[in-house]
């Protein structure tokens, strides 16, 4: 039997994964609203760095961007948000949520893969055996003309599969070059706040602020959902980890993983076919396999 502190971090874990799930319908919302891509990406920044910069001001904790810190906050702004969000507002428009959820899903699977090439760490046979697993879902999934209607879809697939290479890439960099006077929210304020900066240059050319309406329509419902479920997802994520370490909050991945298939379900009425979920199936295989390795490695360096 779970005792009442097992009950409460399990539940916490719950509303990180379903808000985790929550963040490719909003981003598919928020484009179908009429806004372009980047317009979106802009405002949907702004208001995360806002709202991180809130806590900071709150917490007392506001820090000088020296030259070490600002390439390290470009580098995250980059693999984190930029090229990820571009990745998936482009492709929103004709992948089902729930397809890329399942895609971005494959992210600790990519880690494992970069960790191995990389030799950053020792992999295990069990972390081998789920990349060959989370290789076999993506085959699964890239036979677009069995399971999603229209032509082309394979290369949006293939866009969406950027972003897990980039969180993968990012996971493995951060873990390398983390500044040490900085704290989790400063890193995610900085972070937020140099894709902003990166980001402007590039929007004044190609962005449309012509498509800002002051009327509220599904793209600015769209916008506060990805704000509102990044920021549940982010500070429930540093509170786990905090609280009880780096293995429970993996299992994050699986809640994300149907959470994500859920909310394409609800909002835009989504089907998916056998394929689909054969390879939801390995998935959460490979994911079991990254756990448990995980956990019991963590438990070998406790004990």
């Amino acid at each position: 039997m779970f005792q009442g502190r097992q009950v409460w971090f399990l539940f916490l874990l719950l509303i990180m994964g379903v808000a985790w799930g929550l963040e490719f319908s909003a981003l598919k919302l928020a484009v179908r609203g009429g806004h372009d891509e980047f317009t979106v990406l802009m405002i949907t920044l702004v208001l995360i760095s806002i709202s991180y910069f809130v806590i900071l001001l709150i917490r007392r904790s506001l820090f000088r961007f020296t030259k070490d810190i600002w390439v390290f906050l470009a580098i995250t702004a980059m693999l984190g948000y930029l090229i990820p969000l571009v990745c998936i507002l482009y492709a929103a428009p004709y992948l089902p949520a729930g397809i890329m959820t399942l895609i971005v899903s494959l992210t600790p699977v990519v880690t494992v893969s970069v960790a191995l090439l990389l030799r950053t760490e020792r992999v295990s046979t069990s972390r081998i055996a789920a990349i060959g697993l989370g290789m076999v879902a993506t085959l699964l999934v890239l036979i677009p003309e069995t399971e999603l209607p229209g032509q082309g879809v394979l290369k949006w697939m293939l866009i969406t599969s950027v972003v897990p290479i980039c969180y993968g890439i990012e996971s493995i960099y951060v873990a390398a070059r983390w500044p040490e006077r900085l704290d989790a929210w400063q890193v995610g304020f900085g972070e937020a706040a140099a894709a902003v900066v990166l980001l402007l240059p590039i929007y004044v050319f190609l962005g449309d602020p012509r498509s800002i309406s002051l009327t509220w329509t599904e793209a600015e419902t769209g916008i506060l959902l990805v704000v509102v479920s990044n920021m549940i997802n982010i500070v429930l994520y540093f509170y786990i980890i905090q609280r009880t370490g780096g293995v429970l909050v993996s299992f994050g991945s699986f809640i994300s993983l149907f959470a994500g298939i859920g909310w394409g379900m609800l909002i835009f009425s989504e089907r998916h076919g056998g394929a689909v979920w054969a390879a939801v199936a390995i998935l959460v295989g490979a994911l079991a396999l990254v756990c448990l390795d995980t956990a019991k490695k963590e438990q070998r360096t406790s004990g």
